[in-house]
């Protein structure tokens, strides 16, 4: 038995940002690329995600999950950005819910050049019924970078807490809570590039005038092993972050979404301080 999903967004947006950093995911560390001049400007964006599981005997279900991201702005490369992502995984049956093992390996384009490759080994376990459900992951990752950038080569080890609400009341259709704290250590033992880092969000989503909205608000805290500078303390990031979207049916396989993502860090080492915010129209196809 085969199931499988398949979607595909296209869309424009505008993006800006009052510092040259980086920021993978929201989990991710800030990093800075002295390369990226171009701050704010206009951006297309195309991504594709699919899946597909087959049942197997016993209770076994294998999955194969990808999905690549594409976002380039014509009058400013400096925007551009890549991604490329599989995960296949193995599930069983455990302890009332499904328990699995899988590999995520990644690659990233930042700017129009290359950034990061990442190899990941994922364990994860999942309980859901009709109203609600629990799931936790650990993951470990190698990060590589190209020559230039290969001082930033590190492991990263994870684990995430999530717990998600279906229909908890009747003005609200869903909640998300989701906690993730993370350790990241330089490959060569630089200290100033080695951290500790705390992730909480929450997420509330309702049915308004004929769409689906959810907002979002999240806060990040990571704390460095050592400054890069002498006469700093200890480099200590800090970043909240809000998310706001609709989404309107226009047929049974096609919607319109509108997302506002705004984010604010602030750091003991001033060089990461930024403001970035991002506002985009995209139409979302689901097969």
């Amino acid at each position: 038995m085969v199931s499988s999903q398949l979607q595909i967004d296209t869309g424009i947006g505008h993006e800006a940002q009052s510092a040259p950093v980086f920021q993978l995911t929201p989990e991710s560390t800030i990093v800075y690329l002295d390369d990226l001049k171009h701050l704010s400007g206009e951006h297309v964006r195309t991504s594709v995600q699919a899946s597909a599981e087959w049942a197997w005997d016993k209770g076994f279900t294998v999955s194969l999950s990808g999905d690549a991201t594409l976002k380039k702005s014509p009058a400013k490369p400096d925007l551009d950005y890549q991604t490329v992502s599989v995960q296949p995984s193995l599930m069983h049956p455990l302890w009332g819910g499904s328990g699995g093992v899988g590999v995520n390996l990644q690659t990233f384009d930042v700017g129009g050049a290359h950034f990061r490759d990442s190899t990941g080994l994922i364990l994860n376990w999942t309980r859901a019924d009709a109203e609600s459900m629990w799931s936790v992951v650990a993951e470990i990752s190698e990060y590589r970078h190209g020559a230039d950038l290969r001082d930033m080569d590190a492991t990263s080890r994870s684990l995430l807490l999530l717990r998600q609400y279906t229909d908890p009341c009747k003005a609200i259709s869903g909640l998300d809570f989701s906690a993730i704290v993370g350790r990241e250590e330089n490959r060569w033992g630089y200290a100033d590039l080695s951290n500790r880092s705390a992730l909480l969000s929450a997420t509330v989503h309702w049915s308004m005038w004929g769409g689906d909205w959810s907002f979002g608000r999240s806060y990040r805290r990571a704390v460095f092993d050592e400054s890069a500078f002498e006469d700093d303390p200890v480099r200590m990031d800090a970043t909240h972050m809000t998310d706001l979207s609709a989404q309107w049916p226009l047929t049974s396989k096609v919607s319109l979404r509108v997302e506002m993502n705004d984010s604010v860090s602030r750091s003991t080492t001033r060089l990461y301080d930024n403001n970035f915010r991002q506002f985009s129209v995209t139409l979302r196809t689901q097969i």
